[in-house]
């Protein structure tokens, strides 16, 4: 049950925050940074992308965890039961 909700709560987070990026506005972003560095410049541009694609990949990990351990228990109850 344990597993059950913290999957639950991911997703819905998840969910919640990357609707948050994708719903501000497109020329503001995320944060910024007052310095001339064009690493931390082009970060600062690119933050909405970047935090989207983060927290999509992230999803998607849990997403594939989760999958993994319930078919990891799904066959060791069934070779449980064979024995």
């Amino acid at each position: 049950m344990a597993m059950v909700a913290a999957f639950v709560v991911g997703i819905v987070s998840g969910a919640a925050t990357l609707a948050f990026v994708l719903s501000m506005p497109a020329d503001v972003p995320l944060f910024t940074v007052h310095v001339q560095s064009g690493m931390l410049l082009w970060l600062a541009d690119n933050s909405r992308t970047i935090s989207a694609t983060v927290l999509a990949l992230l999803m998607c990990l849990g997403l594939m965890s989760i999958v993994s351990n319930v078919h990891d228990i799904l066959r060791i109850q069934k070779t449980t039961i064979a024995e």
